[in-house]
C-alpha cells in the first residue's frame, strides 16, 4: 500500500485536483522533498537536472507506453548528458520513493512487458504540476491510482496490434476491463465501445466492462455486450467499497 503523498481530492466529482496557489505551493514543496531528499540525496544522484526533466517527460507520457529507450532519447534530444542505464536507475528510484508506478501490458511477451510499461503518478496533485492539457490524463491517472490501491500488481493494460484491442485497464482476476474517457460524445463513443467489444470477442468470460468518464452515465448494449458508462467519482466510491 502506497503512503499518501499529497491531498488530491480523490472522490470529488469536479475538479479532480484541488487547486489554488496555496495548494500548488504545498504540492511543489512535497515534490521537491521527494525529488531532492528521497531520490537525489538518498541515491547520490549527481545530475539532478536530468532527473527533474525525466520526471517531467514521464508525466507527459501518462496515457501511453514509455520505454527506457524512448525516455533516454527524449533527454538526449534536450542535450541532457545522461546514459540509458542512468535513466533506468532514476525510474527505479522514483518508484521506490512512491512517486510513480508502472502498469504492464498483459498480452506482451515478458521482455516487451518489462521494457514498455505505462507510467502513472502516485498522486494527482503531483502529476498536475507538469501538465497543461491535463483533464483526461488526470482522470486516467486517478483511476490507475485507485485500481492500484485495491488490486496491487494485478492491474494491467491490454494492447495488441493483432486484434486491435486497446484497453486502458484490465484486472484478469476480476474479469474487469476499463476504458477511461473524459467524454464519450462523438467519435470517442465508437472508439471506447469498440475496444471493449473486441476484447469480449476473444475473451468471452469477461464479467464487467466499464467506461469511466468525467460525469456521463448510461448503459450501452453493443452486439449483446453490456457496458457500464459511469462517472469517475462513482467508480472510485465503488472501488473504495470493494
Amino acid at each position: 500500500m502506497r503512503p499518501p503523498i499529497a491531498c488530491a481530492n480523490r472522490c470529488a466529482p469536479v475538479p479532480f485536483v484541488v487547486s489554488g496557489p496555496r495548494f500548488i505551493t504545498y504540492v511543489e514543496s512535497v515534490y521537491q522533498k521527494v525529488l531532492l531528499g528521497d531520490i537525489a540525496a538518498r541515491w547520490g544522484v549527481r545530475n539532478v537536472q536530468a532527473l527533474r526533466v525525466l520526471m517531467k517527460k514521464v508525466a507527459e507520457t501518462v496515457r501511453g507506453e514509455a520505454s527506457y529507450t524512448a525516455l533516454h532519447s527524449m533527454l538526449k534530444a534536450l542535450g541532457m548528458p545522461v546514459s540509458k542505464d542512468a535513466v533506468i536507475d532514476y525510474i527505479s528510484y522514483a518508484e521506490e520513493a512512491y512517486l510513480i508506478f508502472e502498469v504492464h501490458n498483459a498480452v506482451a511477451k515478458f521482455v516487451e512487458r518489462q521494457g514498455s510499461p505505462e507510467y502513472y503518478f502516485s498522486d494527482n496533485g503531483l502529476l498536475n504540476l507538469f501538465l497543461r492539457d491535463r483533464d483526461t490524463a488526470l482522470l486516467e491517472n486517478e483511476v490507475a491510482v485507485a485500481l492500484r490501491d485495491v488490486y496491487g500488481d494485478g492491474v494491467f493494460y491490454l494492447k495488441s496490434s493483432k486484434t486491435g484491442i486497446d484497453v486502458d485497464f484490465y484486472v484478469p482476476d476480476e474479469g474487469l476491463a476499463i476504458q477511461v474517457a473524459y467524454s464519450i460524445r462523438g467519435e470517442a463513443r465508437q472508439r471506447e465501445v469498440g475496444s471493449l467489444t473486441r476484447l469480449v470477442a476473444v475473451q468471452p468470460d469477461m464479467r464487467r466492462l466499464v467506461i469511466v468518464t468525467k460525469q456521463e452515465r448510461e448503459e450501452i448494449v453493443e452486439d449483446g455486450v453490456k457496458i457500464e458508462v459511469i462517472p469517475c467519482w462513482r467508480f472510485l466510491l465503488q472501488l473504495a467499497g470493494a
